[in-house]
């Protein structure tokens, strides 16, 4: 299946907020502890932002995944 941009955008968003929830994270936490600002994880579960690879790759070390884990969790 071939996703949207506004697809992926919200899959990838609701990918991050699932993985920090589960974690037990604040997104306030993840933000800190990815070194990104809280703003922008925040647009980023909302599928407000599209997100570059770099921050992307920030948020799974973060979360203590990797990008390949991460992409078998939201199934794309």
């Amino acid at each position: 299946m071939l996703y949207s941009s506004e697809e992926i955008i919200r899959k990838i968003g609701e990918g991050v907020k699932h993985e920090r929830e589960k974690n037990g994270f604040t997104q306030i936490e993840l933000a800190e502890y990815a070194g990104l600002h809280y703003n922008y994880i925040g647009n980023i579960e909302r599928g407000e932002k599209s997100i570059r690879v770099v921050s992307l790759y920030k948020i799974c070390k973060a979360l203590g995944i990797s990008l390949s884990d991460f992409f078998k969790i939201i199934d794309l």
